[in-house]
């Protein structure tokens, strides 16, 4: 998955389960930064 912030930066979501609900909506994501443009999230949800 991707997310783009409202400043857009683009980050990769890296997620052990589908979250295709939240497509197109408004999330937050807590998690880690596990690279340069990947986050390793730990919970997704909406806003």
């Amino acid at each position: 998955m991707f997310l783009t912030t409202t400043d857009e930066v683009v980050w990769i979501i890296e997620s052990e389960e589908p979250e295709c609900e939240f497509v197109g909506s408004a999330v937050i994501v807590e998690g880690v930064v596990a690279g340069r443009d990947r986050l390793r999230a730990d919970w997704i949800g909406p806003v």
